[in-house]
This record gives structure tokens, C-alpha cells and sequence, in this order.
């Protein structure tokens, strides 16, 4: 009896050293839900109408990435179809890939959840660091501001040209990128005013 009991620990001991690297309940909620805030105004109704915002990019993005898996689906049964040939199909996926890119790329700098490397956080703290994020921060607004005017121009510049297969106009095709890079700056503009400049200003605290 007591091998067995010997046994039952030795296996508890050998499950917890397998799932010690498990992650906590705190690290699910990070892994699983929406674990940074959305930055938003502070005032309303500004507040709100940024939030609906963020509501309907995520919807146009699950839209979009649900046109992509039926297109793509799609492709690879015309290749088991005798006769069956749309070449729109590839290229309206592609286009779909592209826009859904461009156009969540306001929502994820609304939740800090863009590609970054974060090294810099473990050498600085403090005002440092936050003039670090603040220079980050005003690098992507200048960035977007720069080419929600150079695709301004290349829409207003278009000469009724259409993509090759299914023949949507250039005009649309180029025009719904503002709309991410403008959003993504209106985030970036809120993450400088609400965040970053205040922790440039906060007096360090004194022990």
C-alpha cells in the first residue's frame, strides 16, 4: 500500500514537472481574451464613437477572413472540377488578404497588440522608457499620415484602371488602405496624447 501511495506521488511529481511551464489563469486570460485595453478618449461622445469603430474593424476583419477561407476553398476544388475555371476567385482572395491587413492594423495598435520587440523593456524603465514608446508612437503617425497622402494621391491620380480578373477598379482597390492607415494614426495620436506624454511628465517617484 504504501508502493502505491509512493507511485501516486511519484506520478503527481512527474505531472506537475511536465505542466510546470503551464500557463497561469492570469496567462490564459492574456492568451485568450482581450487582455490590453483598448485605448480610448476620455471624454464622450468620442469615447464611443471610437469603440464602435473598433466594433465594426473587427467585423469587416472577420468577414474578410471568412472570404478567404470560402475562396481558397473554392480554388482548390476547381482543380478536382473538370471545367470549372474562375479566375477571380485567387485574386479576389488576395485582395481580401490585403485589405484585411491594412484594415485591422488600427484595431490591433488599439490594443498595443502590433509586432514589436520588446528588448528595450528589460534595459530602461521609467521616463526612458516611456520616451522610447513615445518616439515609437510618433514614428507611426508620422508614417501613416505620410501614406494616407501618398495613396490620396495615387487615388486621385487613377485613370479608370481595373485588376486584371475580376475587374475592380484600382480606384477601390487603393482607396481602402487610407482607411487603415488613418485609423492606425488616430491610435497612435491617442496613445501619445493619453499615454506616453504623461509618463514623460510624471515626476519620478521619491522612496
Amino acid at each position: 500500500m504504501a508502493h502505491d501511495d509512493r507511485q501516486v506521488a511519484g506520478a503527481d511529481t512527474s505531472v506537475e514537472n511536465i505542466l510546470g511551464d503551464a500557463p497561469s489563469a492570469s496567462e490564459s486570460e492574456t492568451l485568450g481574451g482581450e487582455s490590453n485595453p483598448e485605448v480610448l478618449p476620455t471624454h464622450e461622445p468620442w469615447r464611443t464613437i471610437v469603440h464602435g469603430i473598433g466594433v465594426i474593424e473587427q467585423v469587416i476583419g472577420a468577414l474578410l477572413l471568412a472570404v478567404i477561407l470560402v475562396l481558397v476553398v473554392a480554388l482548390v476544388a476547381q482543380r478536382y472540377l473538370p471545367g470549372v475555371n474562375f479566375p477571380q476567385t485567387g485574386e479576389v482572395a488576395r485582395l481580401a488578404m490585403v485589405w484585411g491587413t491594412f484594415l485591422m492594423a488600427g484595431y490591433l495598435m488599439a490594443h498595443d497588440r502590433h509586432i514589436a520587440i520588446h528588448v528595450v523593456d528589460y534595459v530602461l524603465d521609467g521616463r526612458p522608457l516611456a520616451a522610447v514608446k513615445l518616439a515609437v508612437n510618433l514614428f507611426v503617425l508620422v508614417t501613416c499620415l505620410v501614406l494616407v497622402y501618398a495613396t490620396y494621391l495615387l487615388v486621385a491620380g487613377d485613370i479608370g484602371q481595373v485588376t486584371a480578373a475580376a475587374e475592380i477598379p484600382l480606384q477601390v482597390v487603393n482607396a481602402i488602405p487610407i482607411a487603415g492607415f488613418a485609423l492606425t494614426a488616430l491610435r497612435a495620436l491617442l496613445w501619445i496624447a493619453m499615454h506616453d506624454v504623461p509618463a514623460v511628465l510624471r515626476r519620478p517617484e521619491t522612496a
